[in-house]
Protein backbone atom coordinates (compact mmCIF):
# COMPACT_ATOMS: atom_id res chain seq x y z
CA UNK A 1 0.00 0.00 0.00
CA UNK A 2 2.70 2.66 0.87
CA UNK A 3 4.44 2.02 -2.72
CA UNK A 4 1.25 2.53 -4.39
CA UNK A 5 0.28 5.44 -2.16
CA UNK A 6 4.14 7.21 -2.91
CA UNK A 7 3.38 6.42 -6.98
CA UNK A 8 0.00 8.17 -6.42
CA UNK A 9 1.89 11.19 -4.65
CA UNK A 10 4.58 11.59 -6.74
CA UNK A 11 2.57 11.33 -10.17
CA UNK A 12 1.66 14.49 -12.05
CA UNK A 13 -0.77 16.24 -10.59
CA UNK A 14 -4.62 15.90 -11.90
CA UNK A 15 -7.05 18.67 -13.04
CA UNK A 16 -9.09 18.03 -10.32
CA UNK A 17 -7.83 18.64 -6.94
CA UNK A 18 -4.38 18.25 -7.67
CA UNK A 19 -1.48 16.30 -5.23
CA UNK A 20 2.28 16.23 -4.89
CA UNK A 21 4.97 14.81 -3.32
CA UNK A 22 7.28 16.94 -1.46
CA UNK A 23 9.64 13.93 0.00
CA UNK A 24 10.46 12.93 3.44
CA UNK A 25 6.99 10.93 3.58
CA UNK A 26 4.68 14.35 2.84
CA UNK A 27 2.57 15.20 0.10
CA UNK A 28 0.52 18.44 0.14
CA UNK A 29 -3.17 17.95 -1.63
CA UNK A 30 -6.17 19.60 -1.97
CA UNK A 31 -9.44 19.33 -1.10
CA UNK A 32 -12.41 19.51 -2.92
CA UNK A 33 -12.92 22.68 -1.91
CA UNK A 34 -10.10 24.56 -3.04
CA UNK A 35 -7.68 24.61 0.15
CA UNK A 36 -4.04 23.32 0.28
CA UNK A 37 -3.64 20.27 2.96
CA UNK A 38 -0.43 18.25 4.03
CA UNK A 39 -0.61 14.60 3.66
CA UNK A 40 1.68 11.72 5.61
CA UNK A 41 2.51 9.88 2.50
CA UNK A 42 2.20 6.75 5.13
CA UNK A 43 -1.12 6.44 5.77
CA UNK A 44 -3.40 3.86 4.65
CA UNK A 45 -6.94 5.83 6.12
CA UNK A 46 -7.15 9.52 5.57
CA UNK A 47 -4.66 10.16 2.62
CA UNK A 48 -5.68 8.15 -0.07
CA UNK A 49 -8.79 9.64 -0.11
CA UNK A 50 -7.90 12.95 0.16
CA UNK A 51 -5.55 12.10 -2.99
CA UNK A 52 -7.65 10.53 -5.01
CA UNK A 53 -11.17 12.88 -4.10
CA UNK A 54 -9.98 15.70 -2.27
CA UNK A 55 -12.81 14.66 0.14
CA UNK A 56 -12.25 12.75 3.83
CA UNK A 57 -15.92 12.13 5.68
CA UNK A 58 -18.22 14.05 3.08
CA UNK A 59 -21.48 13.18 5.81
CA UNK A 60 -19.49 14.38 8.45
CA UNK A 61 -18.56 17.93 6.47
CA UNK A 62 -22.53 18.21 5.10
CA UNK A 63 -23.28 18.44 9.05
CA UNK A 64 -21.17 20.65 9.52
CA UNK A 65 -21.50 23.38 6.54
CA UNK A 66 -25.30 23.04 7.32
CA UNK A 67 -24.65 23.75 11.07
CA UNK A 68 -21.99 26.76 11.57
CA UNK A 69 -22.66 30.02 10.55
CA UNK A 70 -19.92 33.07 10.47
CA UNK A 71 -18.53 34.43 13.60
CA UNK A 72 -19.45 31.31 15.57
CA UNK A 73 -16.73 29.50 18.07
CA UNK A 74 -15.52 26.26 17.68
CA UNK A 75 -13.95 23.88 19.56
CA UNK A 76 -12.37 20.45 17.82
CA UNK A 77 -10.84 17.71 19.68
CA UNK A 78 -8.75 15.69 17.48
CA UNK A 79 -8.15 17.97 14.61
CA UNK A 80 -5.46 15.58 13.12
CA UNK A 81 -4.15 16.62 9.41
CA UNK A 82 -7.04 19.50 9.98
CA UNK A 83 -9.41 18.29 7.05
CA UNK A 84 -12.60 19.03 8.98
CA UNK A 85 -10.12 22.28 10.62
CA UNK A 86 -10.26 23.63 7.33
CA UNK A 87 -14.02 22.86 6.53
CA UNK A 88 -14.76 24.88 9.78
CA UNK A 89 -12.43 27.53 9.32
CA UNK A 90 -14.08 28.28 5.94
CA UNK A 91 -17.55 28.33 7.28
CA UNK A 92 -16.95 30.39 10.51
CA UNK A 93 -15.24 32.91 8.29
CA UNK A 94 -12.78 35.70 9.74
CA UNK A 95 -15.22 36.57 12.82
CA UNK A 96 -15.25 33.28 14.16
CA UNK A 97 -12.57 31.09 15.75
CA UNK A 98 -11.69 27.44 16.31
CA UNK A 99 -9.75 26.21 19.19
CA UNK A 100 -8.14 22.99 17.77
CA UNK A 101 -6.60 20.07 19.95
CA UNK A 102 -4.12 17.52 18.92
CA UNK A 103 -1.25 15.92 20.57
CA UNK A 104 -0.18 13.21 17.75
CA UNK A 105 3.72 14.58 17.53
CA UNK A 106 3.39 12.82 14.09
CA UNK A 107 0.61 15.06 12.40
CA UNK A 108 1.28 18.29 14.10
CA UNK A 109 3.90 19.40 11.80
CA UNK A 110 1.91 18.81 8.68
CA UNK A 111 -1.28 20.47 10.65
CA UNK A 112 0.73 23.45 11.35
CA UNK A 113 2.37 23.62 7.89
CA UNK A 114 -1.58 23.27 6.53
CA UNK A 115 -2.90 26.28 8.99
CA UNK A 116 0.00 28.24 7.39
CA UNK A 117 -0.45 27.47 4.14
CA UNK A 118 -4.14 28.54 3.92
CA UNK A 119 -3.71 32.23 6.26
CA UNK A 120 -5.68 30.52 9.06
CA UNK A 121 -3.55 31.42 11.93
CA UNK A 122 -5.70 34.06 13.47
CA UNK A 123 -9.15 32.29 13.45
CA UNK A 124 -7.07 28.66 14.60
CA UNK A 125 -5.29 28.29 17.70
CA UNK A 126 -3.82 25.16 17.85
CA UNK A 127 -3.56 23.50 21.21
CA UNK A 128 -0.85 20.44 21.04
CA UNK A 129 -2.31 18.83 24.20
CA UNK A 130 -4.88 16.06 24.43
CA UNK A 131 -8.25 17.03 26.22
CA UNK A 132 -9.49 14.31 29.09
CA UNK A 133 -11.24 14.54 32.98
CA UNK A 134 -8.22 15.19 34.67
CA UNK A 135 -5.02 16.90 33.51
CA UNK A 136 -1.42 15.15 33.54
CA UNK A 137 0.87 13.45 31.22
CA UNK A 138 -0.84 10.31 29.52
CA UNK A 139 0.62 7.50 27.48
CA UNK A 140 -1.08 7.04 23.73
CA UNK A 141 -0.75 4.11 21.18
CA UNK A 142 -0.68 4.57 17.72
CA UNK A 143 -0.69 2.48 14.03
CA UNK A 144 1.84 3.64 11.91
CA UNK A 145 -0.15 3.30 8.60
CA UNK A 146 -2.88 5.06 10.04
CA UNK A 147 -2.94 8.94 10.61
CA UNK A 148 -5.56 8.61 12.69
CA UNK A 149 -5.44 6.09 15.15
CA UNK A 150 -3.67 7.71 17.95
CA UNK A 151 -5.19 6.63 21.31
CA UNK A 152 -5.33 6.67 24.95
CA UNK A 153 -3.53 3.91 25.55
CA UNK A 154 -5.21 0.74 27.71
CA UNK A 155 -4.03 -2.21 29.21
CA UNK A 156 -4.97 -4.53 26.09
CA UNK A 157 -4.06 -3.17 22.98
CA UNK A 158 -4.59 -4.00 19.67
CA UNK A 159 -0.92 -5.94 17.59
CA UNK A 160 -0.61 -3.05 15.32
CA UNK A 161 -0.44 -0.35 17.35
CA UNK A 162 3.43 -0.49 17.82
CA UNK A 163 3.86 3.42 18.57
CA UNK A 164 3.60 5.39 21.46
CA UNK A 165 4.14 8.83 23.20
CA UNK A 166 3.49 10.72 26.04
CA UNK A 167 1.49 14.04 25.91
CA UNK A 168 -0.01 16.52 28.40
CA UNK A 169 -4.00 16.18 29.05
CA UNK A 170 -6.29 19.17 30.05
CA UNK A 171 -9.77 19.41 30.66
CA UNK A 172 -11.58 21.77 28.22
CA UNK A 173 -13.38 23.17 31.30
CA UNK A 174 -9.90 24.99 32.44
CA UNK A 175 -8.31 25.83 28.78
CA UNK A 176 -11.41 27.42 27.40
CA UNK A 177 -12.37 29.08 31.05
CA UNK A 178 -12.45 32.47 29.41
CA UNK A 179 -14.78 31.42 26.39
CA UNK A 180 -18.54 32.37 27.50
CA UNK A 181 -19.89 29.93 25.18
CA UNK A 182 -19.44 26.93 22.72
CA UNK A 183 -21.36 26.92 19.39
CA UNK A 184 -20.00 23.96 18.13
CA UNK A 185 -17.77 20.96 19.88
CA UNK A 186 -15.87 18.67 17.13
CA UNK A 187 -14.52 14.91 18.83
CA UNK A 188 -12.99 12.11 16.97
CA UNK A 189 -10.59 11.03 19.85
CA UNK A 190 -10.94 7.32 19.51
CA UNK A 191 -12.88 6.20 22.27
CA UNK A 192 -11.94 8.99 24.86
CA UNK A 193 -15.17 11.38 23.81
CA UNK A 194 -17.04 10.36 27.12
CA UNK A 195 -14.07 11.60 28.96
CA UNK A 196 -13.52 14.78 27.22
CA UNK A 197 -17.02 15.67 27.79
CA UNK A 198 -17.20 15.34 31.57
CA UNK A 199 -14.39 17.71 31.31
CA UNK A 200 -16.43 19.77 29.84
CA UNK A 201 -19.45 20.29 32.02
CA UNK A 202 -19.24 23.98 33.01
CA UNK A 203 -18.24 24.79 29.55
CA UNK A 204 -21.48 22.87 28.44
CA UNK A 205 -23.80 24.53 30.92
CA UNK A 206 -23.07 27.91 29.63
CA UNK A 207 -23.45 27.10 25.75
CA UNK A 208 -27.21 26.44 25.56
CA UNK A 209 -27.03 26.68 21.70
CA UNK A 210 -24.16 23.76 21.66
CA UNK A 211 -24.19 21.66 18.84
CA UNK A 212 -22.03 18.40 19.50
CA UNK A 213 -20.76 16.40 16.23
CA UNK A 214 -18.99 13.68 17.80
CA UNK A 215 -17.53 9.73 16.46
CA UNK A 216 -19.56 7.15 18.72
CA UNK A 217 -17.77 4.15 18.83
CA UNK A 218 -19.52 1.45 21.85
CA UNK A 219 -16.19 -0.60 21.11
CA UNK A 220 -13.70 2.15 22.46
CA UNK A 221 -15.69 4.32 24.38
CA UNK A 222 -16.39 0.68 26.93
CA UNK A 223 -12.79 0.45 27.10
CA UNK A 224 -12.79 3.76 29.25
CA UNK A 225 -15.94 3.52 30.82
CA UNK A 226 -19.70 2.50 30.92
CA UNK A 227 -21.33 3.46 27.50
CA UNK A 228 -25.40 3.02 29.08
CA UNK A 229 -24.17 5.27 32.10
CA UNK A 230 -22.69 7.72 29.46
CA UNK A 231 -25.61 7.43 27.04
CA UNK A 232 -27.80 8.64 30.54
CA UNK A 233 -25.65 10.82 30.84
CA UNK A 234 -25.34 12.87 27.89
CA UNK A 235 -29.14 12.74 28.14
CA UNK A 236 -29.49 14.46 31.46
CA UNK A 237 -27.66 16.94 30.16
CA UNK A 238 -30.71 17.90 27.61
CA UNK A 239 -29.27 16.69 24.48
CA UNK A 240 -30.92 14.32 22.27
CA UNK A 241 -28.65 11.89 19.41
CA UNK A 242 -29.15 11.85 15.73
CA UNK A 243 -26.90 9.62 13.64
CA UNK A 244 -25.30 11.18 10.93
CA UNK A 245 -25.95 8.62 7.62
CA UNK A 246 -24.06 8.90 4.53
CA UNK A 247 -25.74 10.81 2.65
CA UNK A 248 -25.70 13.39 5.37
CA UNK A 249 -29.08 13.14 6.66
CA UNK A 250 -29.96 12.76 10.68
CA UNK A 251 -31.62 9.99 12.17
CA UNK A 252 -33.26 10.18 15.98
CA UNK A 253 -31.43 7.59 18.06
CA UNK A 254 -33.21 7.15 21.63
CA UNK A 255 -30.65 7.40 24.47
CA UNK A 256 -31.27 3.43 25.25
CA UNK A 257 -30.38 2.57 21.62
CA UNK A 258 -26.72 4.31 22.21
CA UNK A 259 -24.78 1.43 23.65
CA UNK A 260 -25.93 -0.91 21.04
CA UNK A 261 -24.89 1.11 17.89
CA UNK A 262 -22.24 0.07 15.59
CA UNK A 263 -19.38 2.40 15.40
CA UNK A 264 -21.15 5.99 13.93
CA UNK A 265 -21.16 9.62 13.76
CA UNK A 266 -23.76 11.63 15.73
CA UNK A 267 -25.10 14.71 16.45
CA UNK A 268 -25.87 15.98 19.75
CA UNK A 269 -28.70 18.82 20.30
CA UNK A 270 -30.49 20.16 22.68
CA UNK A 271 -32.94 21.42 20.66
CA UNK A 272 -32.99 18.98 17.61
CA UNK A 273 -35.52 19.68 15.08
Amino acid sequence: MFDKLLSLLRARPRARGGWYYLGDGVGLGLTHFGRKIFLPASDDGMTPDIILRGQWEPHVEAVLRRTLKPGMRVAELGANIGFHTLVMAEAVGPAGHIDAFEPYPKVLPLLRRTLAANHFHRRVTLHEIAILDLAGEVRFAADPTQAGSAHLAIPVAAANYTEGFAAPARRLDDVLADVPALDLLRMDVEGTEGLALRGATALIARSPRLVVVMEWSPIMLAARGDVADLAAWITGLGFRARRIERNGRLTPIPATALPGLEHCDLVLERNAS
